[in-house]
């Protein structure tokens, strides 16, 4: 990074200096034994582990981080399938899939990328950034977190497409065109409750 984006060459003294003090770190993490006292907790927490995975596996349970709060949630297996198939029939917005397309989506990025590099209407370095990686890409996939502090503990849905073959051409996008949709939509755009209670005031004042 410090190479690439600040131009910083391999020769000056801070590349040196991180070096090795990541050369360091990673030898003390490593490399090092373990204390008895270390050795004994990590021990004592993966029966912990195991137990809990028993327990939940024998019970038929299902354990979720809930959507507030940072806290997990320990529910029915079937009940947790029954809402999430609730909601799908009820939306009609997701179906099964009978086969995985990551692939095709995947060649068919590299083509149109490849294309566009081609016809010169990219730079080699816009065609960098937005070219997906063959071993970190991941077909978008629906998943649910429970909501308990809700009557009969609904379920909330997820879509996570973060490693989707197309999320280096939606983050490039994205950079170019926000600063753009900030700009004009500011006087629209409510950030945070600060900011609200600000808007609300400047209201009052201005009538």
């Amino acid at each position: 990074y410090l190479i690439r984006e600040h131009h910083i060459p391999l020769t000056a003294t801070i590349i040196r200096e991180l070096s090795q003090h990541l050369e360091t770190s990673l030898h003390q993490q490593y490399t090092i034994p373990l204390s008895y006292l270390n050795i004994y907790r990590t021990r004592k927490e993966f029966k912990l582990m195991k137990s809990i995975q028993h327990r939940l596996k024998k019970g038929n349970y299902i354990l979720r981080e809930t959507d507030k709060s940072g806290i997990f949630h320990i529910g029915n297996s079937v009940d947790y399938e029954k809402k999430a198939e609730a909601y799908r029939q009820k939306t009609g917005a997701y179906i099964g899939l009978d086969s995985n397309p990551l692939w095709s989506v995947f060649d068919k990025v590299i083509f149109l990328l490849n294309d566009l590099r081609s016809k010169k209407y990219i730079l080699s370095w816009q065609l960098d950034k937005m070219m997906p990686k063959r071993d970190t890409v991941q077909l978008a996939y629906l998943y649910f977190i429970p909501k308990p502090h809700k009557a009969g503990t609904p379920l909330r849905p997820i879509v996570s497409s973060m490693s989707m073959p197309t999320a280096g051409i939606s983050k490039f996008l994205d950079k170019l065109i926000r600063p753009i949709f900030d700009k004009h939509a500011r006087s629209t755009t409510i950030i945070d409750g600060v900011d609200l209670i600000h808007r609300l005031e400047a209201y009052t004042t201005n009538g």
